[in-house]
């Protein structure tokens, strides 16, 4: 029983993915919407006083051990990093990693929306005086005009990455025993956006963006999940109601 219903997880999760993914390369790239929006978003920055992307990517060039790990940090974050921290979960607790699973479903919706319908070039490739750390330091294109890249690559807002590792950290400090894991949930999220501005494929506004989007992912699941006038009981940290 415990064997097929974790097949059953997999299979979801794993179908899910490959919607989202079949969804962005059904997106044509509309390249100066694209990069006209990523000039209103440094814009935005501006305003607000956030526009750190190149001063952060500047501080890490000339340490290029450090831009290979966040590079390599960028690559592994959104799909492996996600989804072992879920295998992890559904062996911990496996209300809590129904709660999660579902929230990051909705969340990811939610982005493919917003990516759709509010295409945003990432800084690499809008322009702005910001390097593509990946090319120059691990010699891959994952998205250009000219590249055969295999999903959309105006799709820099929200940034998923950004969102996901926050769900990861607050589900290490929820959920690990060990305060080892619970400060590893407490540094990953923030590794992981600054891991996507120094390699140049986010704006400060789009990882904002990407916590948003897992907020609201967070709160549309608990409203489908709780039925209505039932009553949330506290849980404890290792999952347990009491």
């Amino acid at each position: 029983m415990g064997r097929r219903r974790g097949l059953r997880q997999i299979a979801i999760v794993l179908a899910a993915l490959a919607a989202y993914e079949l969804a962005r390369r059904l997106i044509a790239p509309d390249w100066p919407l694209a990069q006209r929006h990523a000039h209103d978003v440094l814009g935005w920055e501006r305003g607000l006083h956030l526009d750190g992307e190149r001063t952060a990517q500047r501080a890490v060039l000339p340490l290029p051990g450090a831009m290979v790990a966040f590079g390599v940090l960028y690559l592994g974050a959104q799909f492996a990093g996600t989804g072992a921290f879920l295998v992890w979960l559904y062996r911990r607790s496996f209300a809590a990693y129904r709660r999660f699973r579902d929230a990051l479903l909705v969340a990811t919706a939610l982005a493919l929306v917003v990516q759709w319908r509010f295409p945003v070039a990432p800084p690499r490739l809008a322009g702005v005086g910001v390097d593509d750390g990946l090319l120059r330091f691990l010699h891959l294109d994952i998205g250009s005009r000219t590249s055969a890249a295999p999903t959309d690559p105006v799709a820099a807002m929200p940034s998923l990455h950004a969102g996901w590792a926050l769900a990861v950290g607050v589900g290490l400090v929820l959920y690990a025993r060990s305060r080892a894991w619970r400060a590893v949930g407490v540094a990953y999220p923030a590794a992981v956006v600054l891991a996507t501005i120094v390699t140049g494929n986010h704006f400060v506004l789009d990882a904002a963006a990407g916590v948003a989007v897992v907020a609201a992912g967070f709160a549309v699941a608990e409203l489908i999940r709780v039925p209505r006038g039932a009553t949330l009981l506290p849980a404890t940290r290792g999952g347990a109601v009491r």
